[in-house]
């Protein structure tokens, strides 16, 4: 099957704003500290408690989740980007956990109308039903979800108006010309080295803010085509310590270069001199956290050396795919595309099992706006979302496809393959075992063309 020319950007990847804020390290800006998340006991109960949202409404824009801050769905099912809500909520001051509102005390309960004070809204049919069963004494039990406004005062709680500055592009935050931008929360500095060994499809991990697209792309790029990455930085400064980078970008639809010239300084944060936003799963090493700095100051059009980072936020794989490279684009809508159709695609820009050329795969905006009506919590997959493709598997008669989150965490459980999955990498054969939590996870394709809209890359 031919893939498609998308360069007219007349695809749902150019018309939708797709992106998912990693959960991970907004917990961390919540939380103020580093938190190790391979040594916390419970990371999903940790998650829910500093997001106030239960993990399995996270994944999904349309349990208002502060992963998709500044983009809600709207009547059609598709996201709009709008201004979060949480800006305009006005918390009471409390006094006490007990007087707390949405989460006081159930045991005052005792009729139907009182959920309407507890759940902080004046109608109480407005409020939604998680689920409904039978006892086996024959009373009924009945999960009721917050209502819209209960929900927003939740999250308001947590997300501060400095935070969500941080991790959203608002007008008024946005740099002017060669104005300094100062993201709340952090300051610009210089932790590390381009390069502590090579590229490497593992190191890109998104941070606080939506643009998984460009570090789903990143990853295939380096996946795929690792010499692009060396050959797309050079220091054009003379002393050891005042280098200044100077990285081509392209355009989508032309391939014209343009060349970016940065210093090394990134947004770090006060609470534990860090990476605000991209960083690398190699300690001290920085190329994804320069490239992500270098793509914003060339989509934004700053002309100083602190471009708004917040700016990349939402946009397509593809695209950012062939802006990394030159390449042309392609792409194709799951839905008009037989699953087998979707496995060729993959075969057919992969050796040995693995993409030769860059490939992403972008999810639905929510399960409401899939054909299917998918639950992405059901398959801990992440609605509005990209990932990388780095290849594919046949195994017991079923096609599977090998996709990485560029969270560098949380892997598909429906229709997942386990095991490990060996690839020819240029010259040699490397294993990646599909139980290690690296975000690397293999799809059956039935499953894949259910909860992702598009798959696509350059060439």
């Amino acid at each position: 099957m031919a893939a498609t020319d998308t360069t007219a950007e007349s695809t749902r990847e150019d018309t939708e704003p797709i992106g998912a804020i990693n959960p991970y390290t907004l917990a961390e800006l919540v939380a103020g500290r580093t938190i190790e998340w391979s040594q916390v006991p419970e990371p999903r109960r940790l998650l829910e408690d500093l997001l106030a949202t239960p993990y399995e409404e996270l994944f999904d824009p349309v349990h208002s989740s502060p992963l998709y801050l500044g983009v809600a769905v709207d009547e059609k099912g598709r996201l709009e980007r709008v201004r979060p809500a949480v800006l305009d909520v006005r918390l009471p001051e409390l006094t006490n956990d007990d007087e707390r509102v949405p989460f006081g005390d159930p045991r005052r309960l005792r009729r139907i109308g009182d959920l309407g004070r507890y759940l902080d809204t004046e109608d109480v049919a407005d409020i939604e039903i998680d689920s409904a069963s039978l006892t086996d004494d024959g009373w009924l039990r009945l999960h009721v979800a917050p209502t819209g406004e209960s929900r927003v005062a939740r999250l308001a709680r947590v997300l501060t108006p400095r935070i969500v500055a941080s991790v959203v592009p608002l007008p008024s935050r946005q740099p002017i010309d060669d104005v300094a931008f100062e993201p709340p929360l952090t300051y610009w500095g210089d932790n590390g080295s381009f390069f502590l060994e090579a590229a490497e499809f593992s190191d890109p991990i998104q941070g606080n803010v939506a643009n998984c697209y460009l570090i789903a792309a990143m990853s295939a790029v380096a996946w795929a085509q690792p010499d692009r990455i060396r050959h797309m930085t050079r220091a054009t400064g003379t002393g050891q310590q005042q280098f200044v980078n100077k990285v081509r970008l392209h355009d989508a639809t032309s391939h014209a270069g343009t060349d970016v010239e940065i210093t090394d300084a990134i947004p770090l944060k006060f609470s534990n001199n860090r990476p605000m936003y991209a960083r690398s799963s190699e300690p001290g090493e920085t190329w994804p956290s320069i490239l992500e700095k270098a793509y914003a100051k060339w989509e934004s059009g700053h002309t100083g050396d602190t471009p708004s980072i917040e700016s990349t936020a939402w946009g397509s794989g593809s695209r950012a795919c062939a802006e990394l490279t030159g390449l042309t684009r392609w792409s194709v809508d799951t839905a008009s595309t037989s699953a087998d159709d979707l496995w060729s695609l993959v075969r057919q820009n992969s050796l040995s099992g693995r993409t030769f050329n860059p490939m992403t795969a972008g999810t639905y905006g929510s399960g409401e706006s899939s054909p299917d009506k998918v639950v992405y919590a059901d398959a801990n997959l992440v609605a509005s979302h990209v990932y990388t493709v780095l290849g594919w598997d046949y195994r017991n008669g079923k096609k599977y496809i090998v996709l990485r989150n560029p969270w560098g965490s949380t892997e598909a459980t429906q229709g997942a393959l386990g095991g490990t999955v060996s690839f020819y990498d240029i010259s040699w054969w490397r294993s990646i075992a599909l139980a290690d939590p690296d975000g690397v996870f293999g799809l059956e394709m039935s499953v894949f063309k259910s909860y992702f809209a598009s798959l696509g890359g350059v060439r």
